[in-house]
């Protein structure tokens, strides 16, 4: 039976009525909110502030002035963590730009500087108008020299950070670890600059055209920059992650060279190829015997360019490649957990599976995308036995009885072309948490997906039904290229009833939208019967919760309304 919604506890119960409360306060107020602050403060823990900071910032995103407030309210120094993102607002530019003007304010007025970790994504195009975060930078630069600066491990700016934000963080900044500016469009090689090193602007700026071919003496050079002029942040950063619209190679170049714990390089830097970089970082007369990234993202790796890299990245456990790239070769790799090919629309399985009987045994994440052809998911379980995450479009092609399992698979996102595939994944995979399924079709398989389908799993019962907590099944298909859809099978609402009456875990149906047989009326008489039952489940239609049971139960009558030009369903409460 599926688990049932679970009794509250009391402290949560008291979270809430507090929270409310303090919304209820900041809605209706008319003055100003420094004595309440104060009380607030005194008598609230700073954990406890932080959680109903957390919650605010979840609950009420809608209407953003409210949250900071609140975050005014119950923050100070002693809060160690801020996450909070602007949902999109028509007309976002300058709303963007007061919203993070507002936020940063309040972090210098209310001296919220001790967070270890802080999260701000704005909605500023940039493109457009970068005058805009000229004013909320200005606040930002106040906050990160007034302390906040100090105590960042992790700091998240998407669409609020410039050159300036990043020379003081690379200044002040002495324990951060973690860095993401993507989005922040106006940052450029001068900002990854000024964040790892001091006063070398000019030298970047005389040598570009030399560092931007990486030319080996335009490198030494480089490499010759006295300790006193590397900031404490090349010490500390592990991961970062940048922006590739007005930076270029000389970024990444910087940060390979002098962030020496650099484990993780990231962000929009599709066209990049960093095992280029890495290469010349490593052929310098000075360089060290290796780095420490553990992740490389590089479409270009013949196989002289990867045994190189392999000898220069010995903890490399993550690859983000295409697949014609992965030779099948015993230890071209350092052994990786997790592998991301790109099949580029071309048949490469043979391939890939000679790859991965040398290179599989380790693998705990795998991913493969631009798939036209299915790859066999029992070679796969075969050569990656410790497999948690898979996503690939694949096949079962022996229906014989195996002995072949993927015990330790987790989460699993695959396109499948036969009811076959879902029952060996069913069957098979003795831990699955997470499981969505899109059924597409091909010319040589006739059979359909039907409730007999289910049926039979639930009656052979495998142990995936009292491990699974989601279960999204996609039934149609959408062909590449074409604008119409083809039914892939007929589930009906009988089939919701049995999976939840069968799974102990199941807390969420996926994709119902795409069930034909599944009315609207089918699903709010289920949900009426689950809540009778104090089940804790959740229907949903594509991203969007159409009905939802136990706390956030919806008591009217819903329907769908379908728009046949964006095909996007709509939910409407009457």
């Amino acid at each position: 039976m599926a688990p049932l919604k679970p009794v509250r506890t009391l402290y949560d119960l008291s979270l809430d009525s507090v929270l409310e409360t303090v919304h209820t306060y900041v809605v209706k107020r008319q003055g100003e909110l420094g004595k309440y602050r104060k009380f607030l403060i005194n008598v609230l823990h700073g954990a406890i502030r932080e959680t109903l900071i957390e919650r605010a910032v979840n609950m009420y995103s809608s209407n953003i002035l409210d949250v900071l407030d609140i975050i005014e309210l119950l923050a100070d120094s002693s809060i160690k963590q801020l996450q909070i993102m602007q949902t999109a607002i028509p007309g976002g530019l300058s709303h963007g730009g007061c919203f993070s003007g507002q936020l940063f304010s309040k972090i210098d007025s209310a001296n919220i500087i001790g967070l270890h970790k802080l999260i701000v994504k704005v909605n500023v195009d940039l493109h457009t108008n970068s005058s805009q975060i000229e004013p909320l930078s200005s606040v930002f630069h106040c906050a990160l020299h007034r302390g906040l600066a100090a105590n960042l491990r992790v700091l998240t700016l998407h669409n609020a950070a410039d050159n300036q934000s990043l020379k003081i963080i690379g200044k002040y900044a002495k324990h951060l670890t973690n860095l993401d500016i993507t989005s922040s469009w106006i940052v450029d090689d001068i900002g990854i600059c000024d964040l790892l090193l001091k006063d070398a602007s000019n030298f970047i700026t005389a040598h570009l055209v030399d560092l931007d071919n990486c030319e080996p003496r335009a490198i030494h050079a480089l490499s010759l920059f006295p300790p006193s002029q590397i900031n404490k942040t090349c010490e500390t950063l592990c991961e970062v992650k940048i922006q590739d619209t007005n930076t270029s190679s000389i970024s990444v170049l910087l940060l390979l060279m002098f962030a020496r714990s650099l484990k993780s390089l990231g962000g929009f830097l599709y066209f990049r190829n960093i095992g280029d970089a890495v290469i010349s970082v490593q052929s310098r007369e000075n360089a060290p015997e290796s780095l420490s990234l553990t992740e490389l993202w590089d479409t270009q790796l013949p196989f002289e360019k990867l045994s190189k890299i392999s000898r220069y990245l010995p903890r490399l456990t993550t690859l983000y490649t295409r697949a014609a790239c992965l030779l099948p070769e015993p230890n071209i790799v350092p052994p990786l957990t997790n592998l991301t090919a790109d099949f580029d629309f071309v048949q490469y399985g043979p391939q890939f599976y000679r790859f991965l009987s040398y290179n599989g045994s380790s693998i705990r994440r795998l991913v493969l995308i631009d798939q036209v052809y299915s790859l066999d998911l029992e070679n796969i379980a075969e050569f990656c036995p410790l497999l948690e995450e898979l996503t690939a479009k694949v096949t079962v092609e022996n229906t014989a009885a195996s002995s072949i399992y993927l015990r330790n698979l987790k989460v699993a996102k695959v396109r499948i072309t036969s009811a076959t595939t879902f029952t060996w994944l069913m069957k098979k995979s003795d831990n699955i948490l997470h499981l969505e399924v899109l059924l597409e079709r091909d010319s040589f398989e006739t059979s359909m997906f039907e409730d007999d389908v289910i049926m039979q799993i639930i009656e052979d019962n495998p142990r995936s039904l009292r491990s699974i907590r989601y279960l999204s099944i996609h039934m149609f298909w959408n062909p590449r290229y074409q604008n119409y859809i083809i039914s892939c099978g007929n589930l009906t609402i009988d089939t919701a009833y049995a999976l939840c009456a069968a799974c102990d875990s199941l807390n969420v149906i996926g994709e119902l939208h795409t069930w034909f047989q599944v009315s609207n009326k089918d699903v709010t008489t289920m949900a009426d019967h689950i809540k009778k039952s104090n089940w804790n489940g959740v229907f949903q239609l594509r991203n969007r919760n159409f009905y939802l049971i136990g706390e956030l139960f919806v008591s009217a009558v819903c329907y769908i309304e379908f728009s046949a030009s964006t095909r996007i369903f709509f939910l409407v409460v009457e």
